[in-house]
């Protein structure tokens, strides 16, 4: 065979191998995962949807335990841009208290993530729900963006009323529809007094879901004569809220 055409065969077998090279280089950058992020665990997007069963007990001292179950249904209707260089997301919540009945609306909420944190407005009263990163023992003030100030003390003096948010597990796992998600639980206060007042407040999240849980339990017992100690309630709330569905529209 001509040296000529040796050559040319050479030379075309070494394009080919270097196109082959090239293709599967990109084949395996394609085929590659994403990072995950923690902003992974509050997904945001204009049309998600997400529906929670809800029982809620409200105590007073007038109509004394009364229980609430209805379904409660948030929507990402909108987003904007806002100051801080991202985007603040709308969310539409709506109440129906059996899936026979249409949904009510309730209230607009907003949330925007942020570099190092998830903001979430609940009628326009903003609240620090998540911290970055999202490691167990990560310790942050829940109200440090509003004026609540809460039970605990924060600031360089420990002067300062706050309430203090923590992961206190970063290695769960939520079931939903069959399928296992990494989760987190976030405790927003674990005040267990049983003699004056309780404050028990945690909700989990999973990633690529959100919130997919959440325990709120705010109790105040009798203080006066014989009911001191008996875990009498005078008012307060336990209300506890499940995912169900989650989806597009």
């Amino acid at each position: 065979m001509p040296v000529r055409i040796i050559y040319k065969l050479r030379l075309a077998h070494k394009y080919l191998f270097l196109i082959s090279l090239l293709m599967l280089i990109r084949c395996s950058e394609e085929e590659s995962p994403l990072p995950l992020s923690d902003a992974d665990y509050f997904p945001l997007k204009v049309g998600m949807y997400a529906e929670y069963e809800v029982i809620e007990k409200i105590y007073s001292e007038i109509e004394g335990e009364e229980i609430f179950e209805y379904d409660l249904k948030q929507i990402v209707t909108d987003s904007f841009p806002n100051a801080a260089g991202g985007f603040t997301f709308v969310l539409n919540r709506f109440r129906r208290d059996n899936p026979l009945e249409d949904y009510q609306y309730v209230a607009t909420w907003s949330a925007r993530v942020e570099p190092s944190q998830v903001v979430v407005s609940e009628e326009n009263i903003p609240f620090v729900v998540l911290s970055f990163p999202l490691v167990e023992g990560k310790q942050w003030d829940g109200n440090a963006l509003n004026t609540m100030g809460g039970e605990e003390l924060c600031g360089n003096e420990n002067n300062t009323p706050c309430d203090i948010y923590s992961v206190i597990s970063d290695k769960e796992h939520f079931e939903f529809n069959g399928d296992l998600f990494e989760a987190l639980s976030v405790s927003q206060n674990n005040n267990e007094d049983i003699i004056v007042k309780q404050d028990v407040r945690t909700e989990q999240y999973a990633r690529g879901l959100g919130l997919v849980y959440k325990m709120s339990s705010i109790l105040e017992y009798c203080t006066v004569g014989d009911c001191i100690g008996k875990q009498v309630i005078e008012k307060g709330f336990i209300l506890e809220q499940r995912l169900t569905t989650i989806g597009f529209e």
